[in-house]
């Protein structure tokens, strides 16, 4: 199943430049902290050093990076701050998509129970738990695929938007909380399951109070961000 959310975006030289430079960070070849060198970046995208500077100028901007005078790109923290308001944030705009589907009984994407499927496939779950960095980044783009199909399901254009713009966000502490605490894989999973059934069936309390409890702050996460 193709699960990527956004095909309409043409591969440019700056962005073939950004998606290397976002895996490449996802995945832990640049951990939190480092420095991105614009060098690397070219030779490994195999781009110039101007498609390179547009891409670190669009990282910077969803905070992947931070760019620091005379210093370069340096990978950004995740925070407990910044955690804290994005799960905020992603209350407001999912609660808000599962009232418009469920007062409009909107049907559920059916092939949501597939992208499950695929999420908890014991190899992947297995590479996840032992740390590897490729298996975490790419369990968070599903993740964030698999909330985000709910928005987009609304057919609201603005919140779409809105949600959109979380992605970054929603990535970084995917991958994040995942590397610290990968036994929370297994309460993951069930919670995906029951929020599924729940906007299937258009139970919206029912999906409310899931996604509640699914977006509540893991306090061993949260003690091991700055």
């Amino acid at each position: 199943m193709n699960w990527s959310f956004d095909e309409s975006q043409p591969v440019t030289a700056s962005e073939r430049a950004y998606q290397w430079a976002k895996e490449a960070i996802l995945s832990g070849r640049f951990p939190e902290g480092s420095f991105l060198e614009e060098k690397v970046v070219s030779d490994e995208a195999g781009v110039s050093r101007t498609p390179v500077r547009e891409a670190l100028h669009r990282l910077a901007a969803e905070k992947f990076i931070d760019l620091l005078p005379r210093r370069g790109a340096q990978v950004r923290r995740v925070t407990a701050g910044e955690l804290f308001e994005t799960y905020e944030m992603r209350q407001v705009l999912e609660i808000h998509g599962f009232r418009i589907l469920c007062e409009k009984h909107i049907e559920i994407p059916a092939e949501l129970s597939e992208h499950l499927d695929l999420m908890e496939d014991p190899d992947r779950l297995a590479r996840c738990r032992a740390g590897d960095r490729d298996a975490i980044a790419e369990h968070a783009k599903m993740d964030f695929f698999f909330h985000y199909s709910f928005v987009k399901a609304t057919g609201n254009s603005v919140l779409i938007d809105l949600y959109t713009s979380l992605q970054p966000r929603h990535q970084r502490i995917g991958v994040r909380a995942v590397s610290v605490r990968p036994t929370r894989l297994t309460v993951i999973g069930p919670e995906h399951r029951a929020l599924l059934e729940a906007l299937t069936v258009h139970d919206f309390d029912a999906a409310e109070r899931t996604l509640r409890r699914h977006l509540q702050p893991d306090e061993r996460v949260v003690s091991h961000l700055h």
